[in-house]
């Protein structure tokens, strides 16, 4: 009999997505598609449409992959970019479960151990992913959440291949992901990139090929270094995006009312640019008025949406965060408490995420089965605060475990393989980063990485099996001996 191209679990999983996404579509789940036009992060629809490059040449707010993939398709899809945005976040739904099925098939069995017959973990913890709430919910969500999880989840199978020899096939497959992340969100930094890199080069120190590694390594931050030395001398700014000053401030003043009208604290961040006017020169606003580009002059774009591109957002994030800086030296202990409600925000369910709370409400019982979701039944800020926290605990308990078996299993054996250590690295820097510095979000960036979390989760859970299994061969045949 002709041998299949691919597994049966992975037509399993293929049926299974098919299948479920059918009966979603049934429960009335689908795009927002006006997202296109009301996103802070995209350009002005015209400007995709018709200045794509100039638009991403002068946009100070976000690195320009994405908007670049937005342009893309709007460009060749034109009436049809609806369609062509569904099915391509389909297929990339459907690629995350693949390669996540992939991974773990080719990780859970240890090194000269098989197991007495194949593990049906791989296929266990791909169809947890599958069928989660928030991984159907994403995917109908005109954002980049699930195409991140993408990229991090090639990377990791091409660090996997690492082990038969660092090649450039697979040094490409692990760094041009890694590239293409930090040009679509500014969390994922130039010195994230670095670091990320640097750890590889120096686990991989003692073999020949490494110098593939480093200089793949260099380009890549070289790279994505040019684009933040293009915004500094644009804009002043050694970074990916200018909001960083307006994000720390939705943290810092969580919770904190400034009736002070001469602090810009006392406005609500990423608030319409008129109402910074008395904080803002001239110059600040007028800045590149010569091009005919109406990201950086309008107030509003598309008509009906705050257009948060505009050039004197660049000030206005500078001026928040001075204001960051006073608040957090005056009153420290008040930002550690923002700082541990977004860490426990982290574990909430991703379904949570205020922008998707329409589609989520179509299928509230079955988030609240699967996620444990207890926010659908609160009334009231302090009720949806309690239900946020207790639904958070599973999760919490569940990264703990791992997290603490993996702890423990390093400093015993004083190893950790190349995989662990970018997983670690990974997940370890999107809880830092987003506590530190976002609110209310943490859920969402938490599923970003929940693929990687889950190849943790499923080698922890296959360790232990495999232990159990161990001891249990062993009794029997001291038992039998006896």
């Amino acid at each position: 009999m002709k041998k299949l191209p691919i597994s049966r679990d992975a037509w399993l999983i293929i049926i299974v997505f098919l299948v479920s996404r059918a009966i979603i579509f049934g429960f009335g789940t689908r795009m927002d598609f006006e997202a296109l036009f009301r996103n802070w992060q995209y350009l002005d629809a015209n400007t995709l449409k018709d200045h794509l490059l100039e638009g991403l040449w002068y946009d100070h707010t976000q690195p320009p992959a994405f908007n670049l993939f937005l342009g893309l398709v709007v460009k060749i899809a034109g009436t049809h970019a609806r369609t062509a945005f569904i099915l391509i976040l389909k297929i990339i739904s459907l690629a995350n479960a693949l390669l996540l099925l992939t991974i773990l098939s080719r990780t859970l069995p240890p090194p000269g151990t098989p197991p007495a017959r194949p593990s049906r973990l791989p296929l266990g913890f791909t169809l947890l992913y599958l069928l989660s709430p928030a991984s159907i919910i994403f995917e109908h969500e005109l954002f980049y959440t699930i195409f991140i999880s993408f990229l991090l989840l090639v990377s990791s199978l091409s660090l996997i291949s690492f082990r038969t020899g660092i090649r450039w096939s697979n040094t490409c497959g692990f760094l041009l992901p890694l590239l293409t992340v930090t040009m679509t969100r500014s969390l994922y930094h130039l010195a994230w990139l670095f670091v990320i890199t640097a750890a590889l080069i120096i686990y991989h120190r003692k073999k020949p090929a490494v110098k593939r590694l480093a200089a793949g390594s260099l380009l890549t931050l070289l790279l994505a270094g040019s684009w933040y030395f293009h915004n500094y001398k644009l804009f002043g700014v050694f970074s990916s995006s200018t909001w960083m000053g307006m994000n720390l401030a939705r943290n810092v003043f969580h919770d904190t009312t400034i009736s002070d009208s001469s602090d810009i604290a006392a406005i609500e961040p990423f608030s319409r640019i008129s109402a910074y006017h008395p904080f803002l020169s001239a110059a600040d606003t007028t800045r590149y008025g010569s091009l005919p580009l109406a990201d950086l002059h309008e107030e509003m774009k598309n008509d009906s949406f705050i257009n948060e591109k505009h050039i004197g957002y660049i000030a206005v994030s500078n001026l928040y965060m001075a204001a960051c800086r006073r608040q957090i030296s005056r009153h420290p202990a008040g930002y550690l408490k923002n700082v541990l409600q977004s860490g426990i925000i982290f574990f909430a369910p991703a379904t949570r995420y205020s922008v998707m709370e329409p589609e989520v409400r179509k299928i509230k019982y079955y988030d609240l089965l699967y996620s444990f979701n207890l926010s659908h039944f609160a009334k009231g800020k302090q009720a949806r605060r309690i239900a946020l926290t207790l639904s958070a605990i599973p999760k919490f308990i569940i990264y703990f475990i791992v997290f603490a078996w993996w702890i423990n299993r390093i400093v015993t054996t004083r190893r950790i393989d190349d995989l662990t250590l970018f997983l670690f690295a990974v997940i370890g820097y999107v809880f830092c980063v987003s506590s530190l510095f976002e609110h209310y979000e943490n859920m969402r960036f938490r599923y970003e990485v929940e693929p990687l979390f889950l190849i943790l989760a499923a080698t922890t859970l296959y360790n232990v099996q495999h232990r159990l299994s161990a001891r249990r061969h062993r009794s029997s045949l001291s038992h039998a001996s006896s």
